[in-house]
């Protein structure tokens, strides 16, 4: 359980992190790449 609030708290950052780029047009495609390939590992989708 102690995992699933991690994964949840960093899927949380990750989307304020994302609307803070989007809000400045900037892009950072390196993390965008790594974020959308992990999360299903993450959320137990894989």
């Amino acid at each position: 359980m102690e995992n699933n609030s991690k994964n949840t708290e960093f899927y949380s950052m990750c989307n304020e992190y994302f609307t803070a780029l989007r809000k400045t047009g900037k892009r950072d495609d390196g993390f965008e790449d790594e974020f959308f390939y992990t999360m299903p590992t993450i959320s137990g989708q894989s």
